[in-house]
């Protein structure tokens, strides 16, 4: 019985010892950055119509600081005009925050509804979407992202995210 005890113990610790062992690491991440102007290329000029894209670029910092720490770059696809109701539409977003390092980036997707004419979702606004890969040492991540629009017009945004360790 010891015998056997011994074996199925040496076997797990080689197997232990062969594989790599992965795990996760929970992470906050606060980054802010000023009000952003939306480069909007329309499908149609002059009216609201699925296929809108806006484009975003602003440098990033710490909240409540001014010092650069890296940069948010992007787009908003308009997916549907009039829904979920008259006025409003939704949008696709492809957001990159790159952080310190340029192999430092955290990727988050996701929808949103926006009024059909404005450039971002509303001050004093949430947004919460999942961020859906990173790399460098956000290798791996996976969680959500808050997004929000505060009332003076920056931005704040806390990831929740794991990443592989």
């Amino acid at each position: 019985m010891l015998r056997r005890l011994l074996i199925a113990l040496t076997v797990l610790f080689i197997g232990t010892a062969a594989s790599p062992a992965i795990a996760d690491s929970d992470l906050v991440i606060k980054v802010a950055h000023p009000a952003v102007t939306a480069n909007l290329n329309p499908v149609t000029p002059g009216t609201a119509s699925p296929g809108d894209l806006r484009t975003f670029y602003a440098k990033l910092t710490k909240p409540g600081k001014s010092k650069r720490i890296g940069f948010m770059t992007g787009s908003l696809l308009t997916t549907e005009v009039g829904k979920p109701s008259a006025g409003k539409e939704y949008r696709s977003a492809d957001l990159v925050f790159t952080i310190g390092k340029a192999r430092n980036q955290l990727i988050i997707g996701g929808v949103a509804v926006y009024q059909q004419q404005a450039p971002t979702v509303a001050e004093r606004t949430t947004v919460v979407r999942p961020v859906i890969g990173g790399s460098g040492k956000y290798d791996g991540a996976r969680g959500w992202c808050e997004s929000v629009h505060r009332k003076d017009g920056t931005w704040r945004h806390t990831f929740h995210v794991q990443v592989l360790s």
